[in-house]
């Protein structure tokens, strides 16, 4: 497309400052043009720049007016140092131009994500974009001497990158926060506060904007399209029953007409959501640290074997093997204990936290981390065999098959490598994040990813077979049932493919968002969901058989033990289920999980949000179930 002409008689092709080449336009905003550019500095490799320009206007004063806030624009961004905010590269002015290159963001903003998902976010992705976008916003409020007020958040200036990152784009407004200084109204209409519309806006102006750009995402309801400041008139939860009234809390607080009644700062509302991912609950029987030696004791109906405490919680569920319990710890390390008394047999540090499920390559233990590595260790004494690096975390559980090893990466890529060498054979590019568990089956690859695709590969070089697809987010791991495969998704979607062909046997939709990997139990396909509803159905027809709702979020995938279905829950819970549907016992831990036991014999192995791996003794819990009876 050389010499294509594109806005402000720029021309594909064109070279500014005698480096940056133009390939195309992004888009443009009021004032702004943005285009992608090559740096020519660097001719070996494709490195791509957003280029912001901005011609100035024939009215001398008002061209000024520009030209100062570009400035300002670039000497606030290059003092800024966050992964959500982008980097500046260089700023220059060239025919009557001011141009400001940063970082490209190859990825989409989550209005244009939204419009094209069709539907409303589900709530447990919604929670890890609020925690990253408060996490930007208190580095912003919390700069020195003065805080960064962004001053226009909203959909269209969040960027999600293509490993599922959000980032906030156009600091074309924000400006340092002095208190008592009064302006122009400066924001967009339904996400501004009401502040703003009166010249004032302060850190909590942003915490409204957030408010409405979650109310936009959680609905599907524009702000734009409603009068002003009448939001919290119309419930989310009145649009989008499957929201929880947690969050929802959460959203009207930070509407709040009067910042007095919003959250004070972001952290504060930070604080909020996280106690909704993740509720806090307080041991009855606090026990002392312990890192090389377990604790004992009894609690409940059910006898606690021992108990391993680490300095972070444990999301990822424990791995069996021989005479060990391996599992990771959010504090990124993976340790090995002796699975009969709890005694730590070794650890191996790495840089950030595990959440994954480590898997036995007989011999070996294979894991992956979130600073980015899979790691394969000795399994007896924990040395170090090999490690791959990926360029993201990487929060899928590995799958042996033979002598290869299949994982994904928040990079958006499916690896699979050699197992005694760690080795890459292929690699798959999926255009997202990779964080379900993938499915091996004989010769043949099943890989999930965030953007819905499903597909069916060749293990021995990626060769593509079939590919198929949901709408939304796929988290948790594909289930095989003979032929046919069975995938769950974030927006309550699950689908019935065969191996053969791809082609959808059924598709059915669930009031509730899938992070649990489904289960054959039996004769019943069960869906545990993320807001506490437990579905038990007919895996050949989708047909509902039993629902039943429980107190607490279910993030654990069940696990059958005997004749019942052993369900651990958000709020510390583990439930016994027949397969009726019937709870016959509930007992308390009295801390959240969020991770699948492993269950040996009459011992479950389980992690906890307090940081303890558990080791409890069912015994007692069946004897007494057999007395109560």
């Amino acid at each position: 497309m050389e010499g294509e002409l594109t806005s402000m008689n720029l021309q594909s092709g064109m070279i500014l400052a005698r480096r940056y080449r133009i390939l195309r336009e992004l888009g443009r905003g009021g004032m702004s043009t943005v285009f992608l550019a090559r740096d020519e500095h660097f001719p070996h490799v494709q490195r791509l720049c957003a280029l912001k320009i901005i011609r100035a206007s024939e009215d001398p004063t008002l061209a000024e007016l520009q030209r100062i806030a570009f400035e300002r624009e670039a000497s606030l961004l290059a003092t800024l140092r966050h992964p959500a905010i982008p980097q500046v590269y260089d700023f220059f002015s060239e025919d009557d131009r001011c141009c400001l290159v940063l970082e490209y963001i190859d990825g989409e903003d989550l209005e244009c994500y939204l419009a094209r998902l069709g539907s409303p976010i589900p709530e447990p992705l919604l929670i890890e974009w609020t925690l990253e976008l408060l996490d930007v916003l208190e580095y912003l409020h919390s700069q020195h001497p003065q805080p960064i007020v962004f001053r226009d958040l909203k959909p269209s200036n969040i960027m999600r990158r293509q490993d599922g990152s959000l980032c906030l784009i156009d600091f074309g407004i924000a400006r340092l926060f002095q208190p008592q200084t009064r302006g122009t109204m400066i924001g967009t209409e339904g996400y501004a506060s009401p502040e703003q519309y009166r010249g004032v806006a302060d850190p909590r102006s942003d915490l409204y904007a957030l408010g409405a750009t979650l109310y936009h995402l959680a609905t599907g309801i524009d702000p734009r399209d409603q009068p002003p400041f009448s939001l919290t008139k119309r419930l989310p939860r009145s649009v989008n029953p499957a929201l929880s009234s947690s969050f929802e809390a959460i959203i009207l607080r930070a509407l709040a007409y009067d910042p007095a009644e919003r959250f004070p700062s972001a952290s504060a509302m930070a604080q909020a959501v996280r106690a909704l991912r993740e509720p806090l609950a307080v041991s009855p029987h606090p026990r002392p640290p312990s890192l090389t030696r377990p604790d004992f004791g009894a609690e409940g109906s059910f006898r606690i074997r021992w108990s391993f405490r680490t300095s972070d919680e444990v999301r990822g569920s424990p791995l069996l093997t021989d005479d060990l319990v391996v599992f990771g710890s959010y504090d990124g390390t993976l340790y090995a204990l002796e699975a009969r008394t709890g005694y730590l047999r070794w650890r191996f540090p790495t840089g950030r936290g595990i959440a994954t499920t480590p898997c036995d390559l007989g011999g070996a233990i294979v894991f992956g981390s979130d600073d980015g590595a899979i790691y394969c260790l000795e399994r007896n004494e924990g040395v170090f065999l090999w490690r791959y690096r990926t360029a993201g975390p990487v929060r899928a559980s590995p799958t042996a098959a033979g002598k290869l090893v299949a994982i994904g990466s928040d990079d958006g890529f499916l690896y699979v490598l050699a197992s005694h060498s760690g080795g890459l054979i292929w690699r798959w590019q999926a255009g997202s994040p990779v964080r379900a568990t993938p499915l091996v089956v004989s010769d043949r690859v099943v890989i999930a990813a965030d953007d819905g695709t499903i597909t069916l590969r060749a293990l021995s070089d990626g060769q593509l077979l079939w590919r198929s697809r949901l709408v939304a987010p796929i988290w948790s791991r594909p289930v095989l049932d003979g032929t046919s495969i069975i995938v769950a998704s974030l927006d309550g979607t699950v689908m019935r493919l065969p191996l053969e062909g791809g082609d959808p046997l059924w598709v059915k939709h669930f009031d509730d968002a899938f992070v649990a990997s489904a289960v054959l139990w039996g004769k019943l396909l069960i869906l545990a969901g993320n807001a506490g509803h437990i579905f038990a159905c007919y895996p050949q027809s989708g047909e509902k058989v039993w629902e039943l709702d429980v107190e607490g979020r279910i993030a654990s995938t069940p696990v059958p033990y005997r004749a019942t279905l052993l369900v651990a829950t958000g709020t510390g819970k583990l439930l016994s289920i027949t397969r009726n549907g019937e709870i016959i016992r509930t007992d308390d831990l009295g801390t959240p999980i969020v991770a699948t036991p492993a269950i040996d014999g009459s011992l479950v192995y389980i992690g906890a949000l307090d940081g303890r791996l558990y080791a409890l003794d069912l015994t007692e819990r069946e004897e007494t179930s057999a007395c109560c009876a």
